[in-house]
């Protein structure tokens, strides 16, 4: 307990004579504040009043003066009330002036400005009684020779009692100066003593107590590095002991920690990688550059790949398919925004079999919003896919067979018409007319149907050639301009003036942003507010086109279901919006066959956009 109480005792002396010092230093600087303060409050007490009451005067006579002048030769009667008020003003601070003499020659100057005023607003009066003579041009020059010159006179009595209050306060300024540098030298000095007496104790203390500090710290360091079989002697008593007696508590509480800890993590590990693998769907894994980082059993035998051959490594090195990175890249690089397309059907030969897949990406981001990675899932659609080929072959057979009695109905109904087997009446004609319009509808229905037929068969032709995407989109968006104003809808451009040519059939790419901007119109709001912006942009070597609007909105659910055949939205009033819901399936085909993609963002109550890329010209 000695050396215990020999530290505590050291550190307690060294305590005291700093805080004799720090008090010695205090008192000698609040005396010296107070001196300045008192010299300070003497100024502001003895002349600030009066120099602020002799510039208020100054001001307040020459306002007089503009009054009296714009009353004798404005004929501004107005001007006499301004005139007297600054009377008011100037008898005020005039008073304040004679309650704060405290310079020689003040009280002197202050009875003149007195008796200069009273005259000064004397031949006012005097004016007020000739002013009717003036305005006839009897006699205007008793200003000049009256007023002014008094004015004047009062005007520099007020000057002078504003030089006689200025010169004073330069005179206690100085004096201030003085005794703040005074202040400031003796307390200089006695800062420095008390310094250098600190420094001295300081060095003092240093061998006792900071060595074993840095000591411990050497060994805190060692522990954050994760080695924490750390220990340090213990030695004495004193309050470096008992510190270095709970450091080694300390160290053996984390060893056994770290132990612990290492287990759970690997338990959560072994379990994580047990429903990974159970998962009956392809999983990849890839961080933030791309690299793989996990495959499950699904994923190896889809890809024919080994997850201890691909770890760690890029994965167009492991994977050489450009299709599935080209996904997780827009991913990567753009952080899952919903902006970019995050899912897509791909094909994989399995013996010589094609097998389909849906490549589903999805960004692993951090609460605090931080980006580690993606993780892709790939979804056997095989069988989904046969049954909708299925589904197409019977669409296609049911249309073709359809166009035949379609043909005779519209003969039948046109010879009808015509009166060409007789007259009809009008009753008649207005419902065969009903009949010939349903045959227009079930017509375009069932070229529709054949056209995305084609298209899904290969079987229609892409004339892919070089056009300029703003000038299509332009043109096509002047078919709807009347359309556009009779519904009171804004449509904007958002086109650069940079180089625009892409590859594809301008028609078909027409007949898309056509369905989309017919869409964007059935959808929004016709009270004025509704705006459509059609627009394109370059994106990852692609041109990005889109259509948006300010409707509803589309529920997220639907994001992928309205680009499949017959998929309709409904309406306010839960009804159908017309037409036979085979426009967004009709351009999802088109795009795909240009080698592009097509998705749509949207929330409910806020803007829809659809998006399509396609191949620029290089």
């Amino acid at each position: 307990m000695k050396k215990f109480r020999s530290i505590k005792s050291k550190i307690l002396t060294i305590y005291f004579v700093l805080i004799v010092a720090l008090i010695i230093s205090s008192v000698w600087s609040v005396i010296n504040f107070r001196r300045l303060n008192d010299s300070i409050d003497n100024i502001m007490e003895s002349n600030y009043r009066s120099i602020v009451a002799a510039q208020n005067m100054i001001e307040a006579i020459e306002r007089q003066d503009s009054a009296e002048l714009g009353y004798l030769f404005a004929n501004d009667k107005g001007m006499v009330d301004i005139f007297y008020y600054n009377q008011m003003q100037f008898l005020k601070y005039l008073s304040i002036a004679e309650d704060n003499i405290t310079e020689k020659d003040e009280s002197k100057t202050i009875d003149k400005l007195n008796k200069l005023y009273s005259q000064y607003m004397q031949s006012f009066l005097t004016l007020k009684e000739m002013y009717g003579k003036i305005q006839m041009g009897i006699d205007n020059s008793y200003y000049y020779n009256n007023i002014l010159p008094l004015f004047n006179s009062t005007k520099a009595e007020c000057r002078n009692l504003l030089n006689i209050n200025q010169e004073a306060m330069v005179v206690k300024k100085n004096n201030a100066k003085n005794i703040a540098a005074k202040a400031t030298y003796s307390t200089i000095l006695l800062s420095i003593v008390i310094i250098l007496i600190g420094l001295i104790l300081l060095l003092y203390l240093t061998e006792e107590i900071v060595k074993p500090i840095h000591i411990l710290i050497e060994k805190i360091k060692k522990i954050s590095e994760g080695y924490y079989g750390q220990k340090l002697e213990v030695e004495g008593n004193d309050e470096i002991a008992n510190l270095a007696y709970e450091f080694n508590i300390m160290s053996d509480k984390l060893k056994n920690y770290e132990m612990l800890n290492i287990n759970k993590l690997l338990k959560e590990k072994r379990k994580s990688e047990g429903i990974v693998e159970s998962i009956s769907d392809g999983v990849i894994v890839t961080d933030n550059s791309n690299n793989i980082t996990l495959v499950n059993r699904a994923a190896e035998k889809i890809l024919d790949i080994r997850e201890r051959e691909v770890l760690n490594k890029h994965f167009l090195e492991c994977i050489g398919r450009q299709d599935m990175f080209e996904i997780i890249n827009n991913v990567s690089v753009n952080k899952g925004y919903d902006e970019y397309k995050n899912y897509e059907d791909i094909t994989i030969k399995d013996n010589e079999i094609d097998k389909y897949y849906r490549i589903n990406v999805t960004p692993i981001i951090s609460d605090s919003g931080e980006y580690f990675g993606v993780v892709t899932l790939l979804q056997d659609i095989t069988k989904l896919k046969e049954i909708d080929q299925v589904k197409s072959e019977f669409v296609s057979t049911v249309s073709h067979e359809f166009r035949t009695p379609l043909t005779s109905i519209s003969m039948g109904v046109d010879l009808l018409l015509e009166n060409t087997l007789g007259n009809i009446n009008d009753d008649q004609r207005e419902i065969i007319q009903a009949i010939k319009e349903d045959q227009i509808r079930l017509k375009k229905f069932v070229d529709e149907l054949l056209d995305l037929s084609r298209i899904q068969s290969g079987r229609m032709k892409m004339n892919i050639e070089k056009f300029d995407i703003k000038d299509m989109i332009e043109n096509t968006v002047r078919v709807f301009n009347l359309q556009l104003k009779e519904k009171n809808i804004k449509l904007n451009l958002e086109i650069n003036n940079r180089n625009n040519n892409v590859m594809g059939d301008i028609s078909k790419i027409s007949l898309v942003i056509s369905n989309l901007i017919g869409n964007a119109i059935r959808y929004t709001p016709t009270d004025g507010s509704g705006i459509i912006t059609v627009g394109c942009k370059f994106r990852n070597n692609k041109m990005l086109v889109y259509v948006s609007n300010n409707g509803a909105g589309i529920p997220k659910e639907y994001h992928k279901k309205i680009f499949e055949k017959f998929v309709q939205l409904k309406d306010d009033n839960n009804g159908s919006t017309g037409g036979a819901g085979l426009g967004l399936a009709i351009s999802k085909e088109i795009i795909n066959a240009h080698g592009g993609d097509i998705w749509v963002t949207s929330k409910e109550g806020e803007v829809t956009t659809f998006y399509f890329t396609l191949n620029i010209d290089k």
